[in-house]
This record gives structure tokens, sequence and C-alpha cells, in this order.
């Protein structure tokens, strides 16, 4: 049987869902469930659906921690160098 002790994996799911576009939030729910509790809920689940938005919100809080580390990857940054991007509109001549 996959119960989890406390909230059921929906909840605790959800609950992980709704607090990650809010830093305070999203620390609140780390504080109160943790991230083994979200890893065992999405382990729970039998919803495809509800699993896989589970491993989405695992996954950007594991991206959270590796930023709050400095250890972000180069693929979680969401800046690149524009060098030799062509920002010129279309027809534009460059400057002489």
């Amino acid at each position: 049987m996959n119960r989890l002790a406390g909230p059921d994996a929906a909840t605790v799911i959800e609950r992980g869902a709704e607090s990650v576009d809010d830093l305070g939030d999203a620390a609140r729910f780390v504080d109160r469930c943790g991230l083994d509790q979200l890893a065992a809920a999405v382990d729970a689940t039998d919803d495809p659906e509800l699993g896989e938005r589970g491993r989405r919100v695992l996954a950007a809080f594991r991206r959270f921690r590796r930023a709050a580390a400095g250890d972000a990857s180069p693929t979680d940054d969401h800046f690149h160098r524009g060098r030799g991007t062509d920002l010129r509109a279309d027809g534009e001549r460059p400057p002489q």
C-alpha cells in the first residue's frame, strides 16, 4: 500500500505546485513537507498526470536548491550572451 503518513500524495503535490511561483511559499513548503515527502508523494501516486506534475515540481525545487548553492548548470540560466546576434530591424543598414 503506497500511503504517506500525513497528507495524501495529491495534496502534497498540489501544495508543492502552488508554492513554486513564490520564494517565501516555496521555503515554507520545504520547511513543512520537505523534498523527501514530495518525492514520496510522486512515487505513491497512481495518477500519471499527477505524477508528471509532481516530477516537474520536484525538478523545480531541485533547481532552486542548486541555484541557492551556486551550483546552477548553464542550462538552468536563462541569460545568454548576445555576441554575434544581429539586433537590427529587417532592412536596416549597418553603421558606417
